[in-house]
C-alpha cells in the first residue's frame, strides 16, 4: 500500500497531514515534482530559447543580416504549432489508454527532436534549407512539449490530495519561469566562453557551436527523468475512475459502503454504470457563464503569455 511505504511510492494522496501547511512538501511529493516539474522546465526552455538562437543563426547563415521574414517566422512559431497538436493528441490518449501507457513518450519526442536539431547540417544545406530543417524538427519538438502540459499536470493532480492539489500544480507551473531564466543564463555563459574567439579572432562562425550547446543542454534533465517517467505506475485515482463504468465494480463499492454483500438482495442490485462524458454534456456544462468564464479566463492567460 502507498500509505505504508511513503519513501518508495508516489501515491501521495493518502499521505496528506492536515496539521502541515499546504506549501510544505513531503518526500513523495518532492519526488513527484522532480519528475513532472522537469517537463515544464524543459517546455519553457525549449520554447523560449529559439529567440536568442535565431539571432545566432543570423550570423552563422546570413552574415549578420536578418533572417527571411517567412522562414524566420516559421522557425519561431514551429514549436507552438506542434504544441497545439501535442496537447490535443496526448491529452486524449492520456484519458483513453491511461497515463502509464503514454507518460514518458512525449519526453522521448523532445529528446529525439532535440538531437536532430543540434545535428543540423549547416555546412551541407543552404541557409534557407537549414531554417526549414530546424523548423520541421521543432514542430516535432513542440508536439512533445505540448504533450507534456496535460500529462504532467494530470499525473500530479491524480496523486495529490484535494487540499494540496493547487499548491502542487503551482510548484509545477513555476518551473516554466525557471526554465526561461536558466535558458537566458546559459546563453550568456556560453557566449562569454566564446567571446575571445568571436570578438578578438573574428571567427563569428563559431557561433554555430554556441547555439548547438545551448539547445543540446536540454538533453541533460530530459535523460535524467526519462526512466522515472516510463516506469511510473498508474495512479489509484485514475484506475478507480476507469472502473466507474463497470457495473460489477459499482455494485461492489456501493455494497462495501453500505456494509452489505454485493450479491445480497439488500445490496444495490440494479446499479448501473454512469454514462461516459459526451461532447453534448460538455457543451451544456459550458453553456452556463459561471463555468465558461473560468475556462475562457484560464485559456486567455496562456494565450497572452505565449504572445508576449
Amino acid at each position: 500500500m502507498a500509505s505504508q511505504n511513503p519513501d518508495t511510492s508516489l501515491e501521495i494522496s493518502e499521505l496528506d497531514r492536515q496539521d502541515r501547511p499546504p506549501y510544505i512538501l513531503t518526500w513523495p511529493e518532492v519526488k513527484l515534482l522532480g519528475i513532472t516539474g522537469v517537463g515544464f522546465f524543459l517546455d519553457a526552455y525549449d520554447l523560449f530559447i529559439i529567440n536568442p538562437v535565431s539571432t545566432m543563426l543570423q550570423y552563422r547563415l546570413y552574415g549578420g543580416k536578418a533572417l527571411p521574414a517567412n522562414l524566420g517566422g516559421l522557425l519561431k512559431a514551429s514549436a507552438n504549432i506542434g504544441s497545439v497538436i501535442g496537447q490535443f493528441g496526448f491529452g486524449y490518449l492520456a484519458d483513453a489508454v491511461g497515463r502509464k501507457t503514454v507518460y514518458g513518450k512525449e519526453l522521448m519526442l523532445i529528446i529525439v527532436a532535440t538531437i536532430f536539431c543540434i545535428s543540423a547540417p549547416t555546412n551541407d544545406l543552404s541557409p534557407n534549407g537549414v531554417l526549414i530543417y530546424l523548423s520541421m524538427f521543432r514542430i516535432l519538438l513542440g508536439v512533445g512539449v505540448g504533450g507534456d502540459y496535460p500529462m504532467s499536470a494530470s499525473v500530479t493532480s491524480d496523486r495529490a490530495s484535494i487540499r494540496k492539489r493547487g499548491t502542487l500544480l503551482m510548484y509545477i507551473f513555476a518551473n516554466q519561469g525557471w526554465g526561461s531564466l536558466v535558458g537566458s543564463l546559459i546563453v550568456i555563459i556560453v557566449l562569454a566562453c566564446y567571446k575571445h574567439v568571436m570578438n578578438d579572432l573574428h571567427e563569428t562562425s563559431k557561433v554555430d557551436g554556441v547555439w548547438r550547446i545551448v539547445v543540446g543542454l536540454a538533453l541533460v534533465p530530459a535523460f535524467g527523468t526519462l526512466y522515472q517517467r516510463l516506469t511510473l505506475p498508474e495512479s489509484k485515482r485514475y484506475e478507480e475512475a476507469q472502473h466507474m463504468n463497470d457495473p460489477e465494480y459499482t455494485k461492489e463499492k456501493d455494497a462495501a459502503v453500505e456494509g452489505t454483500p454485493s450479491g445480497s438482495e439488500n445490496g444495490v442490485q440494479d446499479a448501473q454504470a454512469p454514462k461516459k462524458a459526451l461532447l453534448g454534456e460538455f457543451l451544456e456544462y459550458m453553456s452556463e457563464w459561471r463555468h465558461a468564464k473560468i475556462l475562457i479566463g484560464t485559456a486567455m492567460c496562456w494565450f497572452l503569455l505565449d504572445i508576449a
